[in-house]
């Protein structure tokens, strides 16, 4: 290739000569040496820029093996932990299943302690049903007896009363009826309930007394000892005129026990009416109410007829 590009070059100084028509010996010699550093320094710069193509190859393909290196070392971490992943999963997986087995036993023994207790159940439900039968015949029967029994006490209170009327030659009857509490020659009953006046009186009657009529501080203070703290009607009232006792013991003259300005028969209770009806309040004392509230009260007998 050199000698071609020589060649080329003397043509083209020849081509100049022949043009001119004067070429020097000087000026030949400088052509020859220019021409010949020029291809020298052609071929030097060509042969430095393949050293450093080459160099750079060399670089990169070290570069280039250093990574791959790199990628096989981390390419055998990855796989090292992956295969010790795989294995602890695989034991998991073992361990996973024999757990899956076990609770399946469990529930397996679940179920049958399960049907067992469904089946008790069933056998505690029926002795329920059996127990409540066997319970209402018992209060049947417990009925029947609790009322023969109070014939009984009703037969041997009768008996006493007659025992006694005979002791005494028949001058007096010695006995009031059960849960009557006698004192002073009357038998009083106190109720564990509330009625009004009207109701109160009416039952007082079909026990063949009468609501209690106080005669005296003594008879007051017995009352209040059985009464206790709680409201209860007495038999005193003016709902058809002036203040009246039921058995009519006189009003005017007997024993009073008023709270202080009562009576005053008050008309703002918003039950319409005024006040008409009298009774124990929680300290003794007495007071008019509207007929229609729900008190306590007390039966008061003479203790000949209760007997």
């Amino acid at each position: 290739m050199t000698m071609k590009f020589e060649n080329f070059q003397d043509v083209g100084c020849e081509e100049k000569n022949l043009g001119t028509g004067k070429v020097t010996p000087l000026q030949s010699i400088l052509r020859n040496i220019c021409s010949g550093t020029c291809l020298f320094l052609i071929s030097l710069g060509f042969s430095f820029l393949l050293l450093v193509v080459v160099c750079v190859i060399g670089s990169q393909n070290s570069q280039l093996r250093r990574d791959l290196v790199t990628l096989r070392t981390t390419f055998s971490n990855i796989t090292s932990h992956t295969e010790a992943d795989i294995q602890t999963l695989t034991s998991q997986g073992h361990s996973l299943q024999e757990t899956i087995k076990f609770l399946k036993v469990q529930v397996e023994d679940h179920r049958q302690e399960l049907q067992t207790a469904r089946s008790l159940n069933e056998k505690v439900v029926s002795l329920e049903s059996t127990f409540e039968k066997k319970e209402e015949e018992f209060k049947a029967d417990q009925s029947d007896m609790v009322l023969q029994i109070k014939e009984l006490e009703k037969d041997l209170r009768s008996l006493t009363c007659e025992l006694a009327h005979v002791k005494s030659n028949g001058s007096v009857k010695t006995c009031c009826p059960l849960n009557w509490v006698e004192h002073k020659g009357s038998c009083y009953w106190f109720s564990q309930s509330g009625k009004s006046w009207s109701q109160a009186d009416r039952y007082c009657q079909l026990e063949n007394a009468h609501l209690v009529v106080v005669n005296s501080m003594e008879e007051q203070k017995f009352l209040q000892d059985h009464m206790g703290q709680v409201v209860n009607w007495m038999g005193l009232t003016d709902q058809n005129g002036p203040w009246r006792w039921v058995d009519g013991t006189d009003y005017d003259k007997g024993f009073k026990n008023w709270s202080p300005l009562q009576p005053d028969n008050w008309h703002g209770h918003g039950l319409g009416g005024g006040e008409d009806c009298a009774h124990f309040t929680w300290d003794g004392r007495w007071n008019d109410d509207v007929c229609e509230r729900l008190y306590h009260w007390v039966c008061e007998t003479e203790l000949g007829k209760a007997s």
